[in-house]
């Protein structure tokens, strides 16, 4: 089998679709059909023409495959798979290299929120960036005022937006506000520019005078407004005095409220009371019960009725001060006055304030009791025993029991006295027959009669052991029914692992049983006890229904590197982890994986070239999958080397600078190790690598960069540029020039000379001969040498305009010194 993708590279704006083929040629002897699919992305973006493709024996077919990227895909490569099975053969596939370019799709939003800002001197705004494409998106936000009149700072004033990402600027502005009169209306306008797009949002800033008109109005209204209060005041006074009401009469008249006579007054401060009735079986919150509030010096009218509502809670509002009782009454329950009394007289009395709310301790109603009743049929109703329990308080065979009775000869049973309203289970048992269970629901005070259980002959048994592909399976939960009656056991964990039984079942009869356990996939047997009691129904083999898979992932020149993204997918399932950077370096482990299925598990980390395996797992041939390993190629590589003088010796503070058409990096050799630099992270591609130093021609090599492959070179740089020279002295007795030891020679660049010594570029001494070498000069560049006696000489005995040269020494004539001075 052999399959070719055409064409190899795909682009594909999102929102869009692309086309390409696959040809697939059956190599075999034989007709074979295959299944084509792409790893790498969501099968729902691939359409497949021909999802299966038949072929006789050496022909060959094409597939048309299209590719839909939905909106917002990031842009970027992508390395895709087209997966080519064979039908005969599953375990005879091939994956077909193909690229996927998601073209950019840029598109930016901004709003300000709020919009318009009403304040006085300074006001803040939010500018809301929303990155709507599919590339990242870095912006720059300013803030125009048209008039000039405001101080505005943005922060951040730049901002780099992931696709699908939002951002939020704040712009702070700020002026002077007027004194009087209306508000200052500005109008700011926010500018976001990236780097294909433009927005522009308009804010507004309402400035508040310090002093508004209104508020000059209000003044002159409260000056008028007092004048005439002044008047009233002394006018009501005086009425006031004529109508006043003797306070003890007023006393008696709120004394005659809250029921105790008179009208009922309305509270300007009114006290609240709040309560809760539950019920004491379950400790659950009664509904519908009624709750009458009295004065607690009249407890025949009530002031206030209310309902407890599904949570058992009641509420009274609006009340005056005073003390109060009250009565809770629902059908099936016995009265009860708060908190637990039979009667008004036995009831506690509380206090109510003004303007606080009470909250009042739970009352728990018990309820009139109730009464269960049934027969029991069996072959022999002696030694029969009915049971009734709380289910679920305990566990399955311990539950709460509320009491237990014998069977009578006639059948009989029956449970007096049943705290009511409740859920029961009724259990009815007999050595040698089948337990019976029945759920019972007692009402208020209500009376359950007419039940009736059929005891029948417990003598079957069925019996097995589980096992999966590894071997004896224990904590598998095995449950057998007859459509009537569960009964249920665990397989073994300790002596005979995965071994199970379940006794005491009725005969004849036919059961289903269901074998389960959380990871794998149920089971269910059909058993027949009707012919046998016992039966053993051997080995049940349960199939995985989850899987995992692991392993180690290294980088090819390191060995075992963490941070590394895994993602396995498969249909819906996608689960992205990474590889351990401690511990176990490198490994990784994904279980809950379901099974059967096809994995496409993909490694990428930014410095590494990425990688796509494909894994099957199989609940029959091994659900968990070990030594799933790769081992990745770096992404990129490392130049670096040493920069050296023309006589070997390594140098420091060398310039080299790493081009490429679209990318340059400079740095300088170090100290230590001396002459040495290094770029990191070079991605493969051509390069030049040009090392530089003061006074030298830069030194050019062409280099290649390939992933994973670190270049180092050696550069040797050309000699330094340098000026030398010698100074003579005239002997006035020979008539002769001689060397002049010690003279200082000082180099001035044109504008600074003459000047002082300190503002000389370099200042040396002449030997005994009288010469002297100025070195590591810049070149080309002019200076001016000067000599002089001695290092306090204020004048130059000669000086010379040089040029110097890159990689050149240049030589002067040499300072002919008639007198010194």
């Amino acid at each position: 089998m052999h399959a070719d993708v055409f064409p190899a590279l795909v682009e594909v704006s999102p929102g869009e679709r692309c086309s390409l083929s696959v040809r697939v040629t059956n190599g075999t002897g034989r007709i074979d059909a295959y299944a084509i699919s792409v790893f790498g992305l969501d099968p729902a973006w691939v359409t497949v023409s021909q999802p299966r493709l038949s072929l006789f024996p050496n022909e060959a077919g094409e597939v048309d495959v299209e590719i839909g990227l939905p909106a917002g895909f990031p842009e970027g490569h992508r390395q895709l798979s087209v997966h080519v099975r064979s039908e005969n053969d599953p375990s005879a596939f091939t994956l077909t290299p193909l690229g996927l370019v998601a073209l950019g799709q840029p598109r930016l939003t901004s709003r300000v929120d709020p919009s318009v800002v009403t304040a006085g001197s300074e006001a803040t705004f939010g500018l809301l960036l929303h990155n709507e494409g599919n590339t990242v998106m870095p912006t720059t936000v300013t803030v125009i005022d048209p008039e000039e009149k405001l101080d505005i700072v943005v922060n951040p004033s730049t901002m780099e937006l992931q696709p699908g990402h939002q951002g939020v600027v704040q712009a702070t502005v700020s002026g002077n506000r007027p004194w009087f009169g209306q508000p200052k209306i500005r109008m700011l306008t926010f500018v976001v520019d990236a780097v294909t797009t433009r927005t522009e949002t308009v804010g507004t800033f309402v400035q508040k005078p310090r002093i508004s008109r209104w508020v000059l109005s209000i003044m002159g209204l409260l000056a008028a407004a007092a004048v005439f209060a002044a008047v009233l005041s002394h006018t009501f006074d005086n009425v006031v005095k004529e109508s006043k009401v003797d306070d003890k009469t007023l006393s008696q008249a709120l004394d005659n409220e809250n029921g105790q006579g008179g009208g009922a007054g309305v509270p300007t401060n009114p006290a609240v009371v709040t309560g809760k009735v539950t019920l004491q079986s379950t400790g659950a919150g009664v509904a519908g019960v009624q709750a009458d509030l009295y004065s607690s010096g009249n407890t025949k009218v009530p002031i206030a009725s209310a309902a407890t509502t599904d949570t058992g809670a009641y509420t009274f509002g609006r009340l005056n001060t005073g003390k109060f009782k009250i009565r809770l009454t629902g059908a099936g329950f016995n009265e009860i006055w708060y908190p637990d009394a039979p009667t008004a007289a036995d009831g506690e009395e509380f206090e109510l304030e003004a303007g606080k709310a009470k909250e009042l301790d739970n009352v728990v109603l018990g309820g009139r009791p109730g009464s269960v009743s049934g027969t029991v049929e069996a072959a022999d109703l002696t030694g029969i025993t009915a049971s009734l329990v709380v289910p679920g308080t305990v566990d399955p065979t311990g539950q709460a029991e509320v009491a237990t009775v014998a069977v009578s000869a006639d059948g009989a049973f029956l449970f007096e006295t049943v705290p009511s309203p409740a859920n029961y289970q009724l259990i009815v048992s007999k050595v040698g027959y089948s337990t019976e269970i029945r759920d019972v629901v007692v009402g208020p005070a209500a009376k359950v009669e007419n039940i009736d259980v059929v005891l029948r002959k417990g003598d079957g048994q069925i019996a097995g052991s589980i096992t999966d592909t590894a071997g004896p399976l224990g904590g598998v939960t095995v449950e057998a029914t007859d459509g009537t009656t569960k009964i249920s056991t665990v397989s073994l964990t300790d002596g005979l692992i995965g071994a199970f039984t379940l006794r005491a079942l009725t005969t004849p009869q036919i059961y289903t049983l269901t074998i389960s356990k959380d990871g794998y996939t149920p089971e269910t047997r059909t058993v027949d006890l009707t012919s046998v009691k016992q039966l053993d129904i051997g080995t049940i083999v349960l199939s995985r229904s989850t899987g995992s898979i692991a392993g180690v992932v290294s980088q090819s020149d390191t060995g075992p590197v963490g941070g590394v993204r895994v993602v396995i997918s498969s249909g819906d399932t996608s689960i992205t982890t990474f590889t351990a950077s401690s511990g176990e370096l490198g490994s990784y482990f994904v279980d809950d994986l379901p099974v059967p299925a096809t994995y496409t598990i993909t490694f990428s980390r930014s410095d590494l070239n990425g990688q796509v395996s494909v894994q099957d797992l199989d609940p029959i041939v091994g659900a968990d999958v070990t030594g799933v390993d790769v081992a990745l190629v770096p992404a990129t590589s490392a130049v670096g080397g040493i920069v050296r003088l023309p006589n070997g010796t390594p140098v420091a503070g060398a310039t080299v600078v790493l081009q490429s058409s679209d990318e340059q990096r400079t740095l300088f050799t170090a100290d230590t190790p001396l002459g040495r630099f290094s770029f990191s992270g070079v991605r493969p591609g051509e390069y030049t690598l040009t090392a530089s130093q003061q006074g030298t021609t830069q030194a050019i090599l062409p280099i290649n960069v390939i992933a994973g492959e670190a270049i180092d070179r050696d550069i040797m740089l050309t000699a330094q540029a340098s000026v030398r020279g010698s100074v003579v002295l005239l002997n006035a007795a020979t008539g002769q020039y001689e060397p002049l030891a010690n003279a200082v020679i000082r180099l001035f660049r044109p504008a600074d000379f003459p000047g002082a010594p300190s503002v000389a570029v370099a200042t040396v001494n002449t030997a005994a001969d009288g010469t002297f070498v100025f070195s590591a000069l810049e070149a080309p560049q002019n200076f001016v040498v000067a000599a002089y006696t001695n290092s306090t000489s204020p004048d130059p005995l000669t000086s010379a305009l040089v040029l110097t040269q890159p990689s050149a020494q240049v030589a002067l004539d040499p300072f002919r010194i008639q007198v010194l001075f």
